[in-house]
């Protein structure tokens, strides 16, 4: 068959007019999609871009605040941030500062209405640590952070192991040596603090054991001086001892009571007892004889291991000086989360002669002397 009988009959099969006009319809078509394709990824892209141009705005607005201490007002900018560039390295990284700074503040009134609320900015600053080390995992000043948080949280944030492991990366990094001697001291204490969480647990499972005797006299801190020369007499010297850390510093008050067990003025407590008050009681005698009428003037940052002196100038939760007569100094102390519990007592007369006693007694509270200076001369 000839070629052009065979075109010829092609030609009665295939309709080819309507095939190139259908041909050249697609083209446009894709032609067409590229333009418009081309333009609309342009606009994302200039749209991408301000919003990449917002967030370093914000981060920057963010650290204004943090330089100014404002850090309530640095983490709602810096979160704004991170609602538009969830990519943003710095904004987490001053996030995490900036929770940091919140948490080392210790206890406020804010634990009153939510008493998780330190725990959350806890878990809120690891979050941010954790989202800009998957971003950039080789920042050595990233990993030195979340490993210095990792050792100065309390044990409940699980994170000594990372912390631990962050400060290996570090010192096999190539930071400065500055940076390396940080991670190194910071390791040594989380070795320290690792192996304290050993003697605890003797602690806690049998108080009364050998092992647990000998881990009290180790623990115990030497004794220092009353310094009677930086004070105006009469006054009361409240001298005690706490012989045990545990996990977290304890809860711990100091208050006054006279001889018929009435409430006269606390002394100490604090930071989470005092501002959390009754929703959760861990010193209840305190809370019992105070009703927390005079918190808010005495509350203080938690105390730890050693000793500690707290003077009273003899005058009530009324700022009224108190008739002379036999007082009782109490001292409670709560430990959590091993439960060592001690409550101490010392009565003391309050008069023209001077007065003093001592309680050696438990492990908690080993000691406290109250001591009473009344006018010099006398």
């Amino acid at each position: 068959m000839a070629v052009d009988d065979k075109l010829r009959k092609l030609r009665n099969v295939i309709p080819f007019r309507q095939v190139y006009k259908h041909l050249t319809g697609l083209w446009v078509a894709l032609l067409l999609l590229a333009f418009f394709g081309c333009v609309q990824t342009t606009e994302l892209k200039e749209r991408d871009q301000g919003k990449v141009d917002k967030a370093t705005l914000l981060v920057e607005l963010g650290k204004a605040h943090f330089e100014a201490k404002q850090y309530e007002e640095a983490r709602k900018v810096l979160k704004e941030a991170i609602k538009i560039d969830r990519s943003n390295v710095e904004a987490y990284r001053w996030l995490a500062l900036t929770v940091r700074e919140m948490v080392t503040k210790g206890y406020d009134e804010k634990i009153y209405e939510n008493s998780r609320y330190r725990r959350n900015l806890v878990k809120e600053g690891y979050k941010a640590l954790d989202k800009a080390i998957r971003l950039a995992p080789e920042d050595g000043e990233l990993r030195l952070m979340r490993g210095i948080d990792g050792v100065k949280v309390p044990f409940f944030a699980r994170r000594l192991g990372q912390a631990m492991d962050d400060l290996n990366r570090v010192l096999m990094s190539d930071v400065s040596d500055s940076t390396k001697a940080e991670a190194l001291y910071w390791l040594g204490k989380a070795y320290q603090k690792k192996a304290m969480s050993y003697w605890i647990k003797v602690v806690r499972k049998d108080p009364n054991s050998e092992a647990a005797k000998a881990i009290f006299d180790r623990m115990r801190p030497a004794l220092r001086r009353f310094e009677l020369s930086q004070y105006q007499p009469p006054i009361l010297a409240i001298d005690f001892m706490l012989g045990f850390p545990d996990e977290i510093e304890p809860q711990t008050a100091v208050w006054i009571e006279d001889r018929e067990g009435n409430f006269v003025k606390t002394i100490y407590v604090s930071g989470f007892s005092g501002h959390v008050k009754e929703k959760q009681v861990r010193l209840p005698k305190w809370a019992n004889s105070s009703k927390f009428v005079d918190v808010d003037a005495v509350t203080g940052a938690s105390i730890n291991l050693g000793q500690h002196i707290y003077v009273w100038d003899l005058k009530d939760n009324s700022d009224r000086t108190v008739e002379p007569g036999e007082y009782v100094v109490k001292v409670e102390v709560k430990h959590w989360p091993s439960m060592q519990y001690q409550l101490v007592s010392a009565a003391v007369n309050l008069g023209e002669k001077a007065d003093r006693t001592v309680v050696e007694e438990g492990n908690i509270i080993p000691y406290l002397k109250v001591t009473y200076f009344p006018v010099r001369g006398r």
